[in-house]
């Protein structure tokens, strides 16, 4: 998902690097020793949540919390590889690999002890569908039998392709074999359908309006305030398996605060971003993952000057990625030249990286950028054009910001680059509502297929938020979606086309891909990060040496 750093699913494909063990990575005790079982673990959080209602968050700040308190029909073990989650197990799909069916673990329950039922999957996928709950995180669930109809209020949510046998079993139909549905599955939340009647669009804006199902519960939080605790869930089905039964959150959105912090002992577990990453490249209890997080900039194809193929690619080929990941940056991201991140993608024949077998897509080319910002003066009307960037008000953001303004300024004259900086939350709103000139994008993978990037850019997906549409495009996605048509080579080659044509046009110009800083306390162990992890890391698997 798009603002969501809720990075999700991954099974025992390998995908770009390996997961870090920390419970190695450090041999100083940070914050007060090992201590014992019945220890808080402290940690912090960028930012506030939007809502923690898992059919509806759609960012990262809500994915993080969501990754504590709930838990869909998969989850990711403690090697992050699927594994089932309420479910008794990962199942085969039947009918040319289109119907799956599942039954619930009986020792499944809520929070409350009342037992999870089929009904509060269904209800769950149904709502999330209904275009009166207008959730933007659908994403997962498209590829439902008549999720299109259902979405588009042409259908009742009732004729979605979910359906209960009984209490402890249902039945998931997809119109077609998806690939990498184990994935989204992870992404296939319940929730209980008496708080869903009691709540209802009010489900998950706190901790008194969500119940959870995880391996944690969550108090304290009202929907606003920037501290709250994760409590060990006694009633969720793997308990015995949670060792650390109390974690405090507290949001801190200041990295040089978030540092000081951990060096104190106030905290266990932070991230870190930009400059402080590099000055605590010798520290031993930092560590540092890439992840598959690519980031880039949208441009409104709904404005004349930012739907102007000439000035996009002009903006885009005054960015040098590497500078600005190496030299900008600072804190691990590598430079990003393809909306499609590195080491992720791999070709179903011979294993090669898609971003290796497509090349630079995104190349640096200040003389040529030159000639396409004249181009578009020209077809625009304008000698000089004015554009507003929205972006998050966090240290990454800024500095990627301030770094685009600078090389436009300096190398395309009467281009201007206002900055725009918000908090992630308006930033999100904004985005959905396309109220921008340009601005930041940042999606992490929920399954290792090209496509989980590509298919953004689609003109039908909610998370085009540019609103870009090409025929061409469109056309080469709808036969990549084809898989009953395409096997996995063909949908490779229509996959590098589709790539093809969406850098060829600079519908976005790709920055940088993302990595993931950590400085955690020496005497925790048993959290591991990889390409698709999440901010906090799965807390269920964390104990004290």
């Amino acid at each position: 998902m798009f603002k969501d750093i809720r990075f999700t699913a991954i099974v025992s494909v390998a995908i770009g690097v390996m997961a870090v063990l920390l419970s190695g990575c450090a041999s100083t005790a940070v914050g007060g020793g090992a201590g014992s079982a019945e220890k808080a673990l402290k940690i912090t959080i960028p930012g506030e949540p939007l809502t923690i209602d898992p059919t509806k968050s759609i960012e990262t700040n809500g994915g993080a919390v969501i990754d504590q308190v709930s838990e869909g029909i998969y989850r990711r073990n403690a090697d992050n590889k699927i594994a089932a989650g309420v479910v008794e197990k990962v199942v085969k799909p039947t009918d040319n690999k289109t119907q799956y069916t599942f039954t619930i673990k009986k020792n499944a329950k809520w929070q409350d002890g009342t037992p999870i039922k089929s009904a509060d999957f269904v209800n769950s996928i149904r709502r999330q569908a209904d275009p009166k709950t207008k959730s933007q995180q659908t994403t997962s669930i498209q590829y439902i039998q008549n999720f299109a109809a259902v979405n588009s209020g042409k259908q009742k949510p009732s004729k979605l392709g979910i359906h209960a046998v009984n209490d402890r079993t249902f039945t998931i139909k997809v119109t077609k074999p998806v690939p990498f549905m184990n994935y989204e599955f992870t992404n296939f939340y319940p929730i209980q359908t008496a708080a869903i009647k009691k709540f209802g669009s009010q489900y998950g804006t706190s901790a008194k309006t969500t119940v959870a199902n995880g391996a944690y519960t969550i108090k304290g939080w009202n929907g606003s305030n920037d501290s709250w605790t994760y409590q060990k869930n006694k009633n969720y089905w793997d308990a015995k398996n949670v060792k650390i039964p109390e974690v405090k959150v507290t949001v801190v959105k200041d990295n040089n605060t978030a540092q000081n912090m951990f060096n104190g002992g106030q905290i266990d577990l932070t991230s870190l971003t930009g400059q402080y990453v590099k000055e605590n490249k010798n520290n031993k209890n930092l560590v540092v993952t890439e992840t598959g997080r690519n980031n880039y900039i949208y441009f409104n194809d709904k404005k004349k000057a930012t739907s102007n193929e000439n000035l996009r690619k002009a903006i885009s080929m005054v960015i040098d990625q590497d500078q600005l990941a190496n030299d900008v940056l600072q804190d691990g991201s590598v430079a990003a030249n393809n909306i499609v991140p590195k080491n992720y993608a791999k070709d179903p024949k011979t294993g090669e990286d898609f971003t290796k077998e497509m090349g630079d897509q995104a190349p640096t080319n200040i003389t040529e950028a030159k000639k396409y910002w004249a181009k578009a003066q020209t077809e625009v009307g304008k000698d000089k054009v004015s554009l507003d960037f929205l972006v998050d008000d966090t240290d990454t953001e800024k500095k990627l910001a301030e770094y685009v303004q600078g090389a436009v300024s300096k190398n395309l004259k009467g281009l201007e680059i206002n900055i725009v900086s918000v908090p992630h939350a308006t930033h999100v709103t904004r985005d959905f509502s396309t109220d921008f000139d340009i601005c930041t994008v940042g999606w992490g993978p929920d399954y290792p297929d090209a496509q989980n990037f590509l298919d953004g850019m689609r003109s039908n997906n909610a998370i085009n938020f540019s609103k870009f549409k090409d025929a061409k495009y469109d056309e080469l996605m709808n036969k990549v979606d084809d898989t009953t048509k395409y096997n996995a080579e063909q949908r490779w080659n229509f996959e590098k086309q589709a790539d093809k044509r969406l850098m060829s046009i600079a519908a976005v110009a790709p920055t940088y891909q993302a990595s993931q800083a950590h400085l955690i306390n020496s005497k925790v162990g048993g959290l591991k990060w990889d390409a698709m992890s999440g901010q906090s890391g799965k807390l269920q698997y964390a104990y004290w040496k």
